[in-house]
Formats: structure tokens, C-alpha cells, sequence
């Protein structure tokens, strides 16, 4: 049996949060739209007793260490404390997405794109430090009681809406799929995830949990190691692609997957990003010597097609910059 995934977020959502204009990803017109607002059910309810949102990360907190599956720089946890340090797009998808019900969203469950709201929400990074009244789960705690203090702190108000925009369908290339069948992996405690391997060490082929995900680099290529996903959540789990991905393969079972790409502006998520570029050569394609994403997946016997799709989106309609305390 199998349950999550280890560290998916497909689109690394994060396709506008920040790397690299990596989350505006994103299905001719709108399919449908859910003006009601998104806001929790539980924010009445589930509050934070005390709560500080101050500017700026702790020293040495750079946001790597003890990531959560989103990203967001942790610094240890407790069990009726939240201190984490991020910008407000990340806060939005920890607790908009990832844990919007109290628990890890189902792995196949597609990410939404987040649009509107200043420029700031990609850029100002805020520490939170939060306490509840008593013990509480981390789903929750990251969930319906960040939600809560969002919407309260920082005024947030939301919407979902449903689109129609480019795509990419994943599809079986010609001469069959290329890959074995996983037959068991070991479920994931999301609230306790293993660590990702350290700076500079290639992850491990074979993970063997459920449903993982490491990204890594190989000289200038990059590569993508995805371990015992469907190929449902394989497609959501492309998110340095320019484009969101959809399954149309029809092929069910789990698998393993390896890809090694040399980044291009089709991979967004891995270019250099402005500020990390001191000699000024941002706006150049890395020279990587491997082959492009949509080749590396031929090798796995599979494709990338432009299609057009649905896809969710979180709208913003209101936020402010919250006051410290």
C-alpha cells in the first residue's frame, strides 16, 4: 500500500513564488469559475493563541534547512509551535494546498497557479513564530491555523477559478514505454519526512518510499529522480516545465523515473535566477551539454505534446503587508 508523497508539489507551485517566475504556470474561455472566497472553514476555530510575523528570516536561516515538502525553511517543530521563514506566495501554498484540509494533499490532486497580488508576495520574506493553545498536528498547525492567520495578518482573501490554457500532454511514444513497474515502496509520514540529500550529493536512484521526488544537478545538466509515482502524479510532479502537464498515457502502476536535461527557457524553474548571476548573464540558457527535457522523456519511452487543458487557479483578490509585532 501506498500513501502521499514524499516531496512533490507539482510546478513547484513555486513557478511564480519565486524561482525563476516559476509559478504563474499555470485550462479559449473559463471554463468555470468559483467566485466564493477561499477562505477556511475552520479559521474561526483553529487560531493560533499568540503569533509574531516580523521581516526578514532568523540569522542563518537561509530557507534550506529543514525544508518543509513546500520549500519553507523550518527551525525544528514542536508539537504546539509553528516558526517558519518564507515569502507569502510559499505560506500560501503550505497552507492553501499542501495541507488544506489538516492533511497532505492527495498525491494526485492537481496544484492550482496562483495569480494576482503584488510583486512583494514573491520577494519579502516574513519569520513566523506561532503558538497554539495546545498540542496540535503539523497538518493542522500548517494548515487551517496558517490559513486563518493569513487571512487575519495579512488581510489575504482568495478565490478558485478554472481555465482553459496550454498545455502538455504526456503520451506514449513510438516504440512503447521504456520503464519497469514498481511493485511495492514504503508510505510516507508527511509530517516527518526523511531529509533531502545533502548539497552536492546525487540522490539516491532508488529511494524506496512512496511517491518521492529530488531534484540534482549534474555538472550544467539538471536532473529529476521520481521515485514509484503513477503517471498521473508523475505529470503533476513536472513543474519545471513552462507549461502544465497532463496525463493521457491511459497506463496504470507505478514506476520509477530518471531524467537529466540541460535547462532551457521550457524549464523556467532552472535558469539562473537575476540576483544569483553577479557576472550579469542571467538572460542567457545555461550551456548544458545534455540532451532538452522533451528528449530525456523519449528515453523513458514517453512525450511531451502543446495541448490545451483546464487547469485551477488561486486568484488573489486583497492582501496588505502586516504589521509587526
Amino acid at each position: 500500500m501506498r500513501s502521499g508523497s514524499l516531496a512533490s508539489g507539482r510546478r513547484l507551485f513555486w513557478k511564480s513564488a519565486g524561482i525563476a517566475a516559476v509559478a504563474a504556470p499555470a485550462f479559449a474561455a473559463i471554463l468555470s469559475a468559483s467566485q466564493s472566497q477561499t477562505q477556511s472553514p475552520a479559521a474561526s476555530s483553529s487560531k493560533f493563541e499568540v503569533a509574531s510575523i516580523r521581516l526578514g528570516c532568523a540569522s542563518g536561516d537561509s530557507g534550506g534547512r529543514g525544508q518543509t515538502k513546500s520549500g519553507g525553511g523550518d527551525e525544528g517543530r514542536s508539537p504546539d509551535r509553528l516558526n517558519v521563514c518564507g515569502t507569502l506566495r510559499l505560506f500560501i501554498a503550505i497552507a492553501y494546498i499542501e495541507f488544506a484540509d489538516g492533511r497532505t494533499r492527495p498525491p494526485d490532486a492537481r496544484i492550482p497557479a496562483l495569480s494576482g497580488g503584488p510583486s512583494w508576495i514573491n520577494s519579502d520574506r516574513y519569520q513566523i513564530n506561532a503558538k497554539a493553545e495546545g498540542p496540535q498536528s503539523q497538518g493542522t498547525m500548517r494548515g487551517p491555523m496558517l490559513r486563518a492567520l493569513l487571512e487575519d495578518r495579512f488581510k489575504l482573501k482568495i478565490h478558485r477559478e478554472t481555465k482553459e490554457v496550454p498545455v502538455y500532454a504526456l503520451t506514449v511514444a513510438k516504440g512503447g514505454l521504456k520503464l519497469q513497474r514498481v511493485e511495492t515502496c514504503t508510505p510516507v509520514d508527511h509530517t516527518n519526512r526523511p531529509p533531502p540529500p545533502e548539497p552536492g550529493q546525487e540522490p539516491p536512484k532508488s529511494s524506496g518510499f512512496c511517491d518521492s521526488l529530488f531534484f540534482g544537478n549534474k555538472g550544467m545538466n539538471r536532473t529529476l529522480d521520481m521515485h514509484a509515482m503513477s503517471m498521473k502524479e508523475f505529470a503533476q510532479s513536472l513543474g519545471v516545465l513552462d507549461r502544465p502537464v497532463i496525463d493521457k498515457t491511459g497506463i496504470s502502476g507505478m514506476f520509477d523515473f530518471h531524467l537529466e536535461f540541460a535547462p532551457d527557457e521550457r524549464t523556467p524553474n532552472f535558469l539562473p535566477l537575476p540576483d544569483s548571476d553577479p557576472a550579469g548573464t542571467a538572460g542567457a540558457t545555461p550551456a548544458g551539454s545534455g540532451p532538452s527535457i522533451f528528449t530525456a522523456m523519449q528515453q523513458l519511452g514517453l512525450r511531451l505534446e502543446p495541448a490545451k487543458g483546464p487547469d485551477e487557479f488561486l486568484v488573489i483578490d486583497h492582501v496588505e503587508k502586516p504589521s509587526e509585532n
